[in-house]
Order: C-alpha cells, then sequence, then structure tokens
C-alpha cells in the first residue's frame, strides 16, 4: 500500500487565507500537473472554489485540462507557438500570454474566428520571459488592442527574490502608464504577501502548503511489506550500507526512487503513531528500509510527509527548495478527502 492523500478542505483553507492576509484576488498555479498532486482533481475544485483565471505551463497542460471539461479560464504563461493557433481558436477558455513583439506580430497575422483573451508578461529581473523594454512592450500592446479580435486583459511579472521585489514592483508600473487591465499580477511565493502592485497575485506552492504560511495538503502513506528481526553485527541493503550495533527491528516500505524517495533522504525520518523513526542503509528502487522497535506492526501506517513531518523540513535535508520535493514524488495512487 502507497498513495498520497490530497486533502481538499485545506487547500480551500489555504485559498481563503491567502487572500485574507493579502487583500487580493489569486490565480492558482496549477502547472506540472499541479506539481504532481492531479491537475483535473485540482482544477475543479479550484472551479468551484469560486476561482476564474488559473495558470498552467504550455498549450499541452491546457488542453489536458480542456479536453476534462473544466470551464474556468486557463491562462497559458510559455506563450502559443503558432503552429498551436488552431486550438488557441477553438477553445474559449485558453487565455495567452504574449511574451515578445514576435509573438504579438504572430498573433495578429492569423484568423481567429473567436475573442482572445490576451496577457502581457513583463520580464523585471528573471532573465526568462517577457518585454524587457518598454517601446517594445507599447508597440505590442498597440498592435494586439488595435484588432477587435483580442481582448488585452492582464499584465503580469515574476519577481526573483524578496530583497529585489520593491525593485522591480517600480520597474513593472513603467510598464502600466496609464493602460487599463482586469488583471494585474505580481508573484513568486516568497514575495507574494510583500507585493504592493496590481490586484491579483499567481500563487503555486502556498496553495498547497508550506510550514509557516500555510497548511500542507498531502500526505503520503504506506504500510510495510515486512518487519524483519536483524541480529547484531548483520547488514542491511546494498553495500552494506548499515550494520546493526545490536538485535533490532527492521521494516520494509515499498517506496523507493523509482517512486521520487531520493537516495540522497537515507537517514530522514518517517512517522508512525506520531513518533519519528530513522530510514537506514541505502534507498533502493522500490524499497526503504526504517529501524523500529517490537511496538510496530504490518498494519501500522508510516508517513512519508505530512503536517507533522512537512515538504519543508525535507527540502532543508536536502538543501533545495519545497516546490522541488512536492514536484519529486512519482505516486499514481490519490486518494481526495474533504472536497
Amino acid at each position: 500500500m502507497l498513495y498520497v492523500e490530497i486533502d481538499l478542505k485545506k487547500l480551500k483553507n489555504n485559498i481563503e487565507e491567502i487572500i485574507k492576509t493579502t487583500g487580493k484576488e489569486i490565480i492558482p498555479i496549477i502547472k506540472s500537473n499541479a506539481y504532481g498532486l492531479g491537475d483535473i482533481e485540482i482544477a475543479r475544485h479550484l472551479k468551484k472554489a469560486g476561482i476564474k483565471l488559473m495558470a498552467v505551463v504550455d498549450i499541452q497542460e491546457a488542453m489536458h485540462l480542456v479536453n476534462a471539461k473544466i470551464e474556468a479560464d486557463i491562462l497559458i504563461l510559455n506563450g502559443v507557438d503558432s503552429s498551436d493557433y488552431y486550438w488557441l481558436n477553438q477553445h474559449k477558455n485558453i487565455v495567452v500570454t504574449v511574451n515578445s513583439l514576435e509573438e504579438a506580430e504572430n498573433l495578429n497575422t492569423y484568423f481567429f474566428t473567436r475573442p482572445i483573451k490576451v496577457h502581457f508578461q513583463i520580464d523585471t529581473g528573471m532573465n526568462r520571459l517577457g518585454f524587457c523594454d518598454v517601446e517594445n512592450f507599447d508597440r505590442a500592446y498597440r498592435l494586439i488592442s488595435a484588432n477587435s479580435t483580442f481582448i488585452p486583459e492582464g499584465i503580469y511579472t515574476h519577481f526573483t527574490d524578496e530583497k529585489n521585489h520593491q525593485y522591480q514592483e517600480e520597474k513593472f508600473i513603467e510598464f502600466l502608464n496609464g493602460k487599463n487591465f482586469k488583471y494585474i499580477h505580481c508573484a513568486a511565493t516568497s514575495t507574494y504577501h510583500f507585493s504592493q502592485a496590481g490586484n491579483f497575485l499567481r500563487i503555486g506552492l502556498d496553495l498547497y502548503g508550506t510550514e509557516d504560511k500555510t497548511q500542507q495538503i498531502i500526505k503520503i502513506i504506506t504500510k510495510p511489506l515486512a518487519i524483519k528481526k536483524v541480529k547484531k553485527g548483520e547488514t542491511v541493503g546494498y553495500d552494506r550500507a548499515y550494520q546493526a550495533n545490536k538485535d533490532e527491528f527492521i521494516a520494509v516500505l515499498p517506496i523507493g526512487y523509482y517512486n521520487g524517495y531520493r537516495r540522497s533522504l537515507a537517514g530522514f525520518p518517517v512517522l508512525v503513531n506520531g513518533k519519528r523513526y530513522p530510514t537506514i542503509g541505502k534507498v533502493c528502487m522500490n524499497h526503504l528500509f526504517v529501524k523500529v522497535d517490537a511496538s510496530i506492526t504490518l498494519d501500522n501506517e508510516f508517513i512519508i510527509t505530512s503536517s507533522e513531518l512537512p515538504i519543508s523540513e525535507m527540502a532543508r535535508y536536502l538543501n533545495t527548495i519545497p516546490h522541488e520535493i512536492l514536484c519529486m514524488f512519482n505516486i499514481t495512487d490519490k486518494k481526495y478527502i474533504g472536497g
């Protein structure tokens, strides 16, 4: 048994808490299969919670939601290649980002048979995608605005970090220059609570929970395949990486690096009945060893991560960010509760 439990009630609470804290509406980020949590189920719940616009990374992710009959507007952050304009034309809830003057010119040459909602991305310091030059942006904006097919409804940027966000906001405001947009949105998990510019926030990780600001909505649960009694001096696993210094009980769990539990997590604890037990030895492709005590049986649930053993703690252990931890797990069995 190995599955991810996703608490949709906590997701709703996180949305409400962010709105309450910031005073702004949100545009949820559900790219990359909603950080591995299941984009369709998450999108359905977000729509039920009153979300009208959510964001994905590309046309393939957008079409996955469209084909699942998700009725909310879906903003494509990377823009749309001209080879995919057909799909953009077919589905009224797909919203396109324009990242450059060239993209605006390409859009303007295609004969769309429906109104196309457009957002403009401004590069204020990420050096990733978007307009860096005000003059080029103004030319693109005039081109899009002059074509009655297009509805230029949004403009946005992405912050690099907390220390730089004020400079980026000031630069971003230069691009507004009296223009009226329905959606003006800035984002980055580390900075949204400081942001002054705009009326919307794009929120990714904090929807799904961080240790300090919102509730973690995922719990990864498994049960042992076996509990082995290992004698003093015996070794466990590949390369005999662990040797028992006394008679011990070892639980063998059905999770390994194939499921996203990295070998570098060796030594990180798991949770059973509220108590932490250390993992030992080398993580296998499909198995994980945990040193337990005589109280543990095959019926006990082992928690890989939860609000009591959060992804943020895993991230610190691996010297990475919680985003990467949330995305790394490859567990197909998902159970949604509280919806």
